[in-house]
């Protein structure tokens, strides 16, 4: 199983839902220039961000992988699908992958400006009570699984550890990203698990060769810390099914 966070996150992000994995085979990736990874200026890309997951498969081993991805990851994801499709066995798409944010008709600049992220920066003992204010799910764990995208500097306040300038060149890969072509291309079975407006999914369903889709009700876009077991059965269930194709082949 890989697993590919989100959009200024890191590999932490999916601390509750690991311990639901128990007895499979787990990595989570810090992707390019998030978490602990490197921070190059360029290369924000979706493709070349799917290549260097596809890096990090070859330096675990593994020839194939049920790839796993939340919101930009799972644009990742279906693009690691897409291009290099050998290497992945399902794709598991937590709220994400299914279309561009330009869908909606705004305009990029406008996009850009209403997406671009605070820039943040507070005493680390009061980030636990920023970061949950207002959510009736957050808890120490989830804390515990969101702090390590922030860094104490030597003024002693904590901030992002992806730059604001990263993470915008971020999401312009994510604004180029085009489900229409992308999707039908994805020959592995794909599992949408989606909180996003529903027709949405319905139409990367039709667009999908082999589609399974589970649509949420009352659910965050951080589903993964919402209700981890809920996107653990989803994980297992592809690599059920994943099992069952290779015994059969």
């Amino acid at each position: 199983m890989l697993l590919l966070h989100g959009l200024a996150s890191q590999r932490r992000f999916w601390n509750l839902v690991v311990p639901h994995l128990a007895g499979l085979p787990v990595c989570a990736l810090d992707q390019r220039g998030h978490g602990d990874s490197d921070k190059p200026d360029e290369g924000y890309d979706l493709p070349t961000v799917a290549r260097d997951a596809a890096t990090a498969l070859d330096a675990l081993g593994w020839s194939r992988a049920v790839v796993v991805g939340h919101s930009w990851g799972a644009a990742v994801a279906c693009t690691l699908a897409a291009e290099h499709p050998e290497r992945v066995l399902a794709v598991v798409a937590i709220d994400g992958g299914l279309g561009s944010p330009l869908e909606t008709g705004k305009d990029r600049e406008a996009l850009r400006e209403r997406f671009a992220p605070p820039r943040l920066a507070e005493p680390p003992d009061r980030l636990r009570a920023v970061l949950g204010s207002g959510k009736d799910w957050w808890s120490d764990a989830v804390a515990d699984a969101v702090l390590p995208i922030f860094e104490v500097h030597d003024d002693g306040l904590a901030r992002a550890k992806l730059t604001f300038e990263r993470h915008m060149m971020t999401f312009d890969g994510l604004l180029d990203y085009d489900a229409a072509s992308v999707l039908p291309r994805i020959a592995a079975p794909f599992w949408a698990v989606t909180a996003q407006v529903e027709d949405r999914l319905e139409r990367a369903m039709d667009l999908l060769p082999r589609p399974r889709g589970i649509r949420l009700r009352n659910a965050v876009h951080d589903v993964p810390l919402q209700w981890p077991a809920l996107v653990a059965g989803a994980v297992r269930a592809a690599a059920d099914e994943a099992a069952a194709a290779e015994g059969r082949a």
